[in-house]
């Protein structure tokens, strides 16, 4: 097991991404603490499956937006378990809009949740991961943090930012025992995408993906086991893209795209 009794948060781990990480960590040996802000119930669920495994688990509401309640989890944590090893900063929002629709009120609240509750979770956890042992932190971020996300308001630049973030806490702690890493997932099946797209185009995402299928929560799980673990304790502030290949595959869809223009017009040759 490689997370054999560490200490791991989660933050919104009741559903998604986060569940499947919570999971996967109690897996390879880890107690987890399941964060959530509005599904209990989904959060004890993930807490009887993580018991059901063997290891520890507890399910604690928390805002990632507001420092109060950030501070006061920190404190439970340590608390019950003594220590925090692992923290997967997940939580996160989109509110979609083209930028000149997107009220001030929703970019706030985006940052709030994106951007401020990551900064909030690391200098709580952080701090005493830096006067313990050290530890790892992964923060979720998003293709979409490099590769703007059209019509999607403040998403995009709060996923660039956790990214930047990521690298300068990473050089910041390092010398201190603490690595810092982001995962950048592309389209995931979610309830968030599955939500937001209908069976017909989500068919069309996995045409123009590379690997020509989307992503599993539980793909982006095993990456977060890797980071967490010793097998990764050479890797610091780097940001990895999950995506099938999607991010890469500009010159990919246009090729396709006019060779299909081609099929039905004769108008374009490939050169």
């Amino acid at each position: 097991m490689r997370l054999r009794e560490k200490v791991a948060v989660v933050t919104g781990s009741s559903r998604g991404i986060g569940r499947a990480i919570a999971l996967a960590f109690a897996s390879e040996g880890a107690h987890v603490v399941v964060n959530y802000y509005k599904n209990e119930e989904k959060a004890r669920e993930v807490v009887k499956k993580i018991e059901e495994i063997g290891r520890r688990a507890l399910s604690i509401r928390a805002d990632v937006s507001d420092y109060k309640q950030v501070e006061e989890m920190a404190d439970r944590v340590i608390s019950e378990f003594g220590r925090v090893d692992i923290l997967v900063n997940n939580a996160g929002i989109l509110i979609k809009g083209p930028l000149e629709e997107t009220s001030p009120r929703d970019w706030e609240r985006v940052v709030s949740i994106n951007l401020n509750g990551v900064f909030f979770t690391m200098r709580a956890f952080g701090k005493r991961m830096l006067s313990g042992k050290g530890g790892s932190i992964i923060n979720i971020a998003s293709v979409a943090g490099y590769v703007p996300l059209v019509d999607a308001g403040a998403y995009s630049a709060t996923k660039a930012a956790v990214i930047m973030l990521t690298k300068q806490a990473a050089v910041e702690w390092g010398p201190r025992g603490v690595r810092v890493n982001a995962i950048c997932p592309g389209p995931v099946l979610t309830d968030l995408l599955l939500s937001e797209y209908t069976p017909k185009e989500l068919e069309v995402r996995k045409k123009v993906t590379p690997a020509t299928r989307l992503g599993d929560p539980e793909d982006i799980a095993r990456l977060a086991v890797f980071l967490a673990s010793d097998e990764s304790r050479y890797i610091t502030g780097e940001a990895y893209g999950i995506d099938g290949g999607l991010a890469s595959s500009t010159y990919w869809i246009l090729h396709k795209l006019l060779k299909k223009l081609s099929e039905e017009t004769g108008c374009y040759e490939s050169t």
